[in-house]
């Protein structure tokens, strides 16, 4: 498990989902988180993982997990989980629930995508995050949306934003509260 550090008060990150070829819809949300939320790491949690890598390839700091639906999803050297500790609080990223092993539900944060419908949970000592989906302006009966993590001293505070970076989910947990 990799270790990422606070730089300064905070670590910010940013959290995108189910874009299936939508760059233009991707790299809108891209620019709000970027210029307008300060956030310089992302996870891209699944279809498609083309755009995962357009991300990494435009120079962000992007961890991806390949969707059900790509073709990366079944090969064997792309992980379909990750599993890393950010400034002491571990988070697990992949596509789908099916995909969680049992020990990651005592995670702090999970990151997941799949459903295309934003929420933030918090089970037990864990919060499970998805930030909804960048797919169209109008999916599954809901409007693409994102997420930003940002943890500090006390609390890790997760936010699912409109397209806009309007906050529609805001969530506050004290650290303490989480595994």
């Amino acid at each position: 498990m990799r270790e990422l550090e606070r730089r300064g008060t905070a670590v910010k990150i940013g959290v995108i989902s189910d874009t299936h070829g939508n760059l233009k819809l991707m790299f809108r949300a891209v620019g709000v988180l970027t210029n307008e939320l300060d956030v310089e790491l992302f996870y891209h949690v699944g279809d498609n993982y083309d755009d995962a890598e357009a991300l990494a390839h435009a120079g962000h700091a992007v961890r991806m997990v390949p969707g059900l639906w790509c073709p990366e999803y079944h090969n064997t050297r792309v992980p379909n989980r990750i599993a890393e500790s950010i400034d002491g609080i571990t988070v697990v990223a992949v596509h789908a629930e099916k995909d969680l092993r049992g020990a990651d539900w005592g995670a702090s944060i999970i990151l997941t995508g799949h459903t295309h419908v934003a929420r933030v949970d918090k089970l037990g000592r864990t919060l499970h995050v998805n930030p909804g989906h960048l797919k169209s302006m109008f999916d599954r009966g809901e409007r693409p949306s994102f997420a930003t993590i940002e943890t500090s001293d006390k609390e890790v505070r997760v936010k699912v934003h409109e397209l806009s970076g309007d906050v529609r989910i805001d969530v506050r947990v004290p650290r303490e509260e989480l595994a």
